[in-house]
């Protein structure tokens, strides 16, 4: 409180106050009081001390479970068998993704032409042309799916005919001659190869519906026998007729080559003419 200005003020906070009240109410000395709080906050450390030792880091520890060396080293074991076999999966995936960017191999391409009775190459006919349809007679399992696939395969030839012949149009002369008579022979190779597969196919499904009977009866020898006979009979008609086309595209290549032959000999003697005359 300030005498001068008549102004009262008060103060309540702080541990000069606090101490100030204890000496009132005791009528001690501050110094006794301040001893007095000193002592009790030394008490007070001593319980924290003791708190602190109870809740040391060892106690801590022990707390949790205690894991044996044995089970902290199978733990580790089975997270590395699985980093493994997850490594493995993905190596596997990315290896399946890359066969199938390859497409099938030779063999592969082998066993599909003993099945269905088509060239080794899927894209070729055993004619010598490109395909021009979608050989899927692999996925055939009945008489009834060789026979649907036939028909669509008739289609697409008939339909990529009628374009190659639209291509054609836009040519001239010899060039549009030749165009529409490659169309012609490609749509029969693929007509006549259409046939052949779906011969050969349904010899396949008829061995194979035979051989689950006998394999049913536990005749598995027996069974084996009927598929390879009929893979055999088809990669022996698909040889024949390889062998045949290819033949005959020899012959029609050496014609070829003898006409264009004497045509250049023709031109040839009919420039030497020109150039007598000329002199």
């Amino acid at each position: 409180m300030s005498l001068k200005s008549g102004r009262k003020s008060r103060y309540t906070g702080g541990s000069f106050a606090s101490r100030f009240k204890t000496g009132l109410a005791m009528k001690s000395p501050f110094n006794v009081v301040v001893a007095g709080q000193a002592e009790q906050l030394s008490d007070a450390a001593k319980a924290k001390q003791e708190l602190d030792k109870k809740s040391t880091p060892k106690d801590e520890i022990s707390s949790e479970p205690d894991y044996s060396r044995e089970e902290v080293g199978a733990f580790f074991q089975r997270k590395k068998l699985a980093e493994e076999q997850e490594a493995a999966k993905k190596a596997a995936e990315a290896a399946e993704a890359a066969k199938a960017a390859e497409g099938p191999t030779e063999g592969e391409k082998a066993a599909a032409a003993a099945t269905t009775g088509g060239d080794a190459d899927p894209t070729k006919t055993k004619g010598g042309k490109d395909q021009t349809y979608s050989d899927d007679y692999v996925d055939a399992t009945t008489k009834k799916d060789v026979r649907q696939e036939k028909k669509e395969n008739k289609k697409e030839i008939k339909d990529a005919k009628k374009e190659a012949k639209k291509a054609a149009k836009q040519l001239k002369g010899s060039e549009k001659r030749a165009a529409k008579k490659d169309a012609r022979t490609t749509a029969r190779a693929n007509k006549k190869d259409n046939r052949q597969q779906a011969k050969a196919t349904k010899r396949t499904v008829k061995a194979n519906k035979k051989a689950d009977k006998l394999a049913a009866k536990g005749k598995t020898d027996k069974a084996q026998k009927k598929l390879d006979k009929a893979a055999a009979k088809n990669t022996k008609k698909t040889n024949k007729q390889t062998a045949k086309a290819t033949k005959k595209a020899s012959k029609q290549a050496s014609k070829a080559a003898k006409k264009a032959a004497k045509q250049s000999k023709k031109a040839s003697k009919k420039a030497k003419r020109k150039n007598k005359k000329k002199k």
